[in-house]
């Protein structure tokens, strides 16, 4: 038989092994089999939800801690606010544990029934808002102080509040959080002297400080016990852009002293060399930052230096702008290489399949005759016109249109020139032997026509030969003419008088000239552009 100091030992292992696992089954079993011999104040159960583990955890706490809030209301139930305050041995409680782990059912549960729950602290004096603030539980924090929103002025063992260390930390949420439930929280100070705008300035969130002036303004001289105020802090810190920030508010001391004889213009130069450090310095003298044996005193000195940087602002501020056109005109210019090898790269492939096209008509043109072959076994396969005049100037034509349209297929399927210049040379060489194809075709036709329509009704193919002749030589010539223009240039005296002309489009054309190709940049001002 057990005694019952190792019966109550069992007993409480598998009731917390219950509880950790969530099995609320198995936990409601073993409760019940508890209460059945439980005395009718209910001591035995209540006993139990104070029994604490080798950490110091109570059975409430485990379930707070791990969010099992289906085992935590069951517990609840058989708690009073002292089980509830029990801390374990990291020194929180139920409570506190489930706000600092950011579990907001089991902190609504409790603030429903004891709200005084959110002034309990532990050994260090933070609160269960503090923890929760730090974590970033925003949902917990605004369940807190809706149940009680003085908690927020508890402050810790060293004088700081929550929106001490959420401001150093950068959580903007929370702080904005907190100065909406009370503006004046801003202005506490800790044990340092330190207001939440000092602790702001160490982090690297300048929304954080603007949030924090925003609700008072008169603490951005404040000091702290060591008359740093918080351009001295920033400074320290190394913060260009907080530094820039505590700058632009008018009513700034910049040339503040501290305890130790320094303004921030002294402990900026005492930083290590960097971006930083001269973007703070830089910042600091434009705002008329001196150091402190200069302060009350005129120091022509500053005063060229600022003198020097306004210059040299001006000077990178035309040399900015000046890099903006360059690019600007350049992204230009790529744009229209980027046009101009789109169009040819379209008409490569226009050709290609023209080519092909004019390959496939003319090779079966010549197995397609009209008057069919000859029959007898001498000469088999031969075309019965094949002695005539038409048919001959055809069978040429058609041959030299075929080899020429396959030639430009071989080229172009085997040719690959990446720069846009190598690129229209061959479409352009390619175009003109695609001319003599087509004009071949067309002789072709022409000749075969006589043949086809017979002595008696030629006049029809010499109507068609009127007509279709000079469609042909007039589109080749009118190519002619704007192949030529394009290549010798008809419009090239405009482009120089237009070059010639005013300061302003004598910089836009400096500008092209670091271009590679400048007809190509300038190629927008003719309406057709040919090969």
């Amino acid at each position: 038989m057990m005694d019952s100091k190792s019966l109550r030992f069992i007993t409480h292992q598998s009731f917390f092994t219950a509880v950790r696992s969530g099995d609320l089954g198995q936990l409601s079993q073993l409760v019940d089999r508890l209460t059945q011999d439980e005395p009718s104040d209910g001591s035995t159960v209540s006993d139990l939800m104070a029994v604490q583990n080798d950490a110091g955890e109570t059975a409430l706490y485990v379930a707070a801690e791990n969010n099992l809030e289906d085992v935590f209301g069951y517990l609840l139930k058989f708690c009073d606010v002292q089980t509830v305050k029990i801390r374990s041995k990291s020194d929180m409680d139920a409570f506190h544990v489930a706000a600092k782990r950011g579990h907001l059912g089991i902190v609504k549960a409790l603030l429903g029934i004891w709200p005084e729950l959110c002034r309990c602290c532990d050994s260090t004096n933070t609160s269960p808002l503090y923890s929760a603030a730090v974590q970033d539980h925003l949902d917990v924090v605004n369940a807190i102080l809706d149940a009680d929103v003085g908690s927020m002025k508890i402050v810790r063992k060293n004088g700081k509040t929550a929106l001490h260390t959420t401001g150093r930390y950068g959580r903007l949420c929370i702080v904005k959080t907190l100065i909406e439930h009370d503006r004046e929280i801003v202005c506490i100070k800790d044990k340092k002297g330190q207001t939440a705008l000092h602790m702001a300035v160490k982090g690297q969130c300048p929304l954080v400080v603007e949030e924090i002036l925003s609700a008072d303004i008169s603490i951005l001289n404040e000091r702290d016990k060591k008359g740093n105020t918080a351009v001295h802090i920033a400074t320290r810190k190394g913060r260009s852009q907080i530094v820039s920030v505590l700058l632009t508010y008018t009513s700034i001391d910049v040339n503040a002293i501290n305890s130790n004889q320094e303004t921030a213009m002294d402990l900026a130069d005492k930083l290590e060399y960097g971006d930083s450090t001269f973007e703070i310095k830089e910042a600091l003298a434009e705002a008329g930052a001196k150091h402190a044996r200069f302060v009350g005193k005129m120091d022509e000195a500053m005063e060229l230096k600022r003198t020097v940087s306004d210059i040299k602002h001006e000077v990178q501020s035309q040399l900015i702008q000046s890099e903006k056109t360059r690019r600007r005109v350049s992204g230009i210019a790529k744009e229209l290489k980027k046009l101009h090898r789109e169009a040819v790269q379209n008409t490569t492939n226009s050709v290609t399949v023209v080519a092909v096209l004019f390959a496939s008509i003319a090779f079966l043109a010549i197995f397609n005759l009209p008057g069919q072959y000859v029959i007898d076994e001498l000469e088999i396969g031969k075309a019965n016109i094949a002695k005539h005049v038409g048919f001959k100037v055809f069978y040429l034509l058609n041959a030299l249109s075929l080899f020429i349209s396959l030639s430009v297929v071989v080229v172009q399927i085997t040719l690959v020139a990446w720069d846009t210049r190598a690129q229209k040379q061959v479409v352009s060489v390619v175009n003109k032997l695609m001319w003599v194809a087509c004009a071949c075709t067309c002789g072709a036709f022409l000749s075969i026509a006589f043949e086809v329509v017979g002595k008696r009704d030629s006049w029809m193919a010499a109507v068609v030969t009127v007509v279709g002749a000079p469609i042909l030589i007039g589109t080749l010539a009118s190519m002619c003419y704007f192949v030529f223009r394009q290549h010798y240039g008809f419009h090239r005296d405009s482009q120089r008088r237009i070059k010639r002309g005013t300061g302003s489009k004598s910089f836009s054309w400096s500008y092209s000239a670091n271009v590679s190709d400048l007809e190509d940049y300038n190629s927008d001002l003719d309406k057709i552009y040919a090969l």
